[in-house]
């Protein structure tokens, strides 16, 4: 069961179940009518999605996994699982989720997955990943889908909280990929995957950082001002990213390796922290 489970990242899938399950929520306390089995089929739908991108990203990546030391000992390197035993499990979990989504939630939750599933296994994995610096902003747009795909499961439209949400965490998803570029700057270097902080001064990742969390602060003010409701929930976000960008102006005590590292845990206290408060102004 384990190399199943490192197959198709569980890690990865759990924690995007909680901007889906953020983003449901936010649109159930605008909409005020709670759908328990549309959210049920919206986390069965994307989970199966979320699956199969992560397996074609194990496939597509197989050749380069062997050279960094977190990766080579995934299950498709070291000969657990079979190319085609993975093949099959991410054919068959897109057929799952993208019926669940299309049939039993409505087309627009299909059509976002879809746009996330194409970008992050097709352009990002199979192009910009290993070709351009520009790889970290292309694969933020999958980054942003879930939050996307569960808001509009309920609401069934695009609005400004749509924008605001893709906003908040396609900049989140770029500064925390620049964290873990410096964080784990050896095994990237290792692959000569042309990551940005790789090849630019760390002034200038940590100036390219602020100017994204900056983004993700003027996005989450438009959120809190026009479309939560209440005092507390919306200054709590306001707040959470705000120290989040304080924090990234701090200099280097040690290394370049960890101040990347405390600014990954960082940005994963930030969105838990942003999807939790999403998910009390159901409440």
């Amino acid at each position: 069961m384990r190399p199943y489970l490192k197959l198709i990242k569980h890690g990865i899938i759990l924690g995007n179940l909680m901007p889906v399950l953020a983003g449901f929520l936010l649109a159930y306390g605008a909409v005020g009518q709670w759908q328990g089995m549309r959210l049920l089929y919206t986390l069965i739908g994307i989970t199966g999605v979320m699956i199969s991108a992560t397996v074609w990203n194990n496939i597509i990546d197989r050749d380069i996994d062997r050279h960094m030391a977190r990766t080579k000992n995934r299950p498709l390197v070291n000969g657990e699982i079979s190319l085609e035993m993975a093949v099959a499990i991410a054919v068959i979990a897109s057929l799952v989720g993208f019926s669940v989504l299309y049939g039993w939630v409505n087309p627009l939750s299909g059509h976002l997955a879809m746009i996330g599933f194409v970008d992050y296994v097709i352009l990002y994995s199979l192009f910009f990943k290993r070709n351009s610096r520009l790889s970290i902003v292309v694969g933020s747009i999958s980054g942003a889908v879930p939050p996307l795909v569960g808001y509009v499961a309920l609401k069934g439209q695009l609005d400004m909280t749509v924008v605001c949400l893709f906003i908040i965490f396609s900049t989140w998803q770029i500064a925390h990929s620049y964290a873990i570029a410096l964080y784990r700057k050896a095994d990237y270097l290792a692959t000569k995957i042309p990551m940005p902080p790789l090849f630019i001064t760390f002034e200038r990742t940590q100036m390219r950082m602020l100017a994204y969390v900056s983004a993700m602060i003027l996005a989450v003010l438009y959120l809190a001002a026009f479309e939560v409701r209440g005092f507390w929930l919306p200054s709590a976000m306001v707040i959470t990213v705000a120290a989040w960008w304080i924090s990234l102006q701090r200099p280097i005590h040690k290394s370049e390796e960890a101040w990347g590292k405390q600014q990954f845990l960082n940005s994963l206290w930030v969105i838990m922290a942003l999807c939790l408060w999403m998910m009390l102004t159901a409440l």
